[in-house]
């Protein structure tokens, strides 16, 4: 039990259902525990979906591969059969190690916005919204592997083509790469991650919901940019 008489567990089960009272109990900054069940949670997940979404990410292997050949054209084909195998070997270890990284560096983000947006909170407190944000994500990986496995696999050729989503809407073999990536952004459980930054943001920076609301929109800004960096040079 924790000293306000209530369990961790309340902190798993209130991202959900009450989003705010875990942000105001999570005022210490604490979120290391929190950061260890998620991974946790998510290595298992990406295990246990890895054959439905198989034919997802040889899709996104092949195109990232034909873009590499169109922007390197001496590239052969043993060199991308290399790079087919370090990625179906170490792929998992890279997102497993990188989601940590990437929460630390979505903490600092938080930081620094609720600055922008008029409010203040430590870093350890923006690390706590962006841990505890990303949770809905494992109900996203749930989500697309049973698209994946109720779809025709002839469609599968894109990680957007499971989402609950405008990215859905548009092949990725023909359709322009970065509105690909923009209409991505639009989705259920990236907007649902969104809404819990401002949330966040509004508990523990101390802004109003206007500001909370600027902040959460930033943030997804921000949030988007690797992907359409990415789709720029594919394209």
């Amino acid at each position: 039990m924790t000293e306000t008489g209530t369990s961790r567990l309340d902190d798993y089960l209130d991202v959900f259902i009450a989003p705010s009272s875990l942000f105001r109990r999570r005022a210490d900054g604490k979120f290391g525990q929190a950061l260890v069940v998620f991974v946790v949670l998510l290595t298992l997940l990406f295990f246990a979906t890895k054959t439905a979404m198989q034919p997802v990410m040889d899709a996104e292997f092949q195109r990232g591969m034909a873009a590499a050949m169109k922007a390197n054209p001496s590239l052969t084909a043993e060199q991308m059969e290399t790079g087919r195998k370090f990625f179906s070997t170490f792929g998992a270890i890279f997102l497993i190690a990188g989601m940590p990284i990437a929460i630390f560096i979505l903490g600092g983000v938080i930081w620094v916005t609720a600055r922008i947006v008029g409010g203040s909170l430590s870093y350890s407190q923006g690390a706590v919204i962006a841990t505890f944000s990303m949770f809905p994500r494992l109900l996203d990986m749930v989500s697309g592997a049973v698209q994946a496995l109720l779809m025709d696999e002839s469609t599968l050729n894109g990680r957007y083509r499971v989402s609950l989503g405008l990215g859905r809407l548009l092949d990725p073999d023909t359709a322009n790469p970065v509105l690909v990536a923009l209409l991505g952004r639009v989705d259920v459980f990236t907007i649902w991650i969104t809404v819990l930054v401002a949330l966040g943001l509004k508990v523990l920076a101390k802004v109003s919901t206007a500001q909370a609301a600027a902040g959460a929109a930033i943030v997804w800004v921000i949030g988007g940019l690797p992907a359409i960096l990415q789709a720029l040079r594919a394209g």
